[in-house]
């Protein structure tokens, strides 16, 4: 009987690319605005599903990543933001410097359909990354349910990443634990700790970010950092 080695041989020289590794192409990031976050990953990668992740038992600061990437890609880019559970506050991503006039804000759960508001979320991110118009499409799953979350099939997130891998955009869903497992090419997960100097507003925070998942098999990194928000009332 042939040993391994050798029957890999054979197969290698009918078929050169049986054993190929097959690796995501990095074609360019989005920064986030957040130094702990972009000193890690050089920002959300484009032609990619990224996850965005943290506890709601706690302030784990995954609105505040999502609002501060808005932020940065509407100055350049036309963005959508698709609100499952209709939670995004305006002034607070007015305060954050979010171009509005290039953000579409869907909000589910509105009008007469009766899909539910997961179910809703899914279609029209569908339908917008068909529409190839958007830079950056954020999908904010924080506030759904995390069983409900959990029921959703592989087979979904499969085919996300696989369309938006064929766009120069970012595909970004922010969670409450990861879903989406290898059909991601970055998974964050992140928690702060509020920073209150007596006599002065909330407005700084130290930023804990862990990769969990990133472009090169790396093992898990982290690192912290003082991150400041912008506020209305400063």
């Amino acid at each position: 009987m042939p040993s391994a080695a050798l029957l890999r041989t054979q197969i290698e020289k009918s078929l050169p690319s049986a054993f190929a590794v097959y690796t995501r192409t990095q074609c360019g990031s989005i920064p986030t605005g957040i130094s702990a976050i972009d000193s890690l990953t050089q920002g959300v990668p484009l032609n990619a599903l990224t996850e965005v992740c943290g506890s709601n038992m706690a302030s784990s600061g995954k609105t505040s990543v999502m609002t501060s990437l808005l932020a940065q890609a509407s100055q350049d880019r036309f963005c959508a933001l698709v609100d499952a559970s209709d939670a995004f506050d305006p002034e607070s991503g007015q305060g954050a410097g979010i171009n509005f006039s290039r953000l579409l804000w869907v909000r589910c759960g509105k009008g007469k359909t009766r899909l539910r508001p997961l179910e809703q979320a899914f279609k029209v991110a569908d339908i917008l990354l068909q529409s190839s118009g958007f830079g950056l499409i954020v999908v904010d799953l924080s506030s759904v349910s995390e069983p409900i979350v959990r029921k959703v099939p592989l087979s979904t997130w499969f085919r996300f990443s696989r369309v938006i891998e064929k766009q120069s955009a970012a595909l970004v869903f922010i969670e409450q634990e990861p879903h989406a497992t290898s059909c991601a090419g970055l998974v964050l997960r992140v928690h702060f700790n509020p920073t209150l100097p007596v006599g002065k507003l909330l407005t700084r925070f130290d930023l804990n970010v862990e990769v969990m998942r990133g472009w090169t098999k790396k093992p898990v990194r982290s690192e912290s950092s003082g991150f400041s928000l912008k506020t209305q009332w400063v």
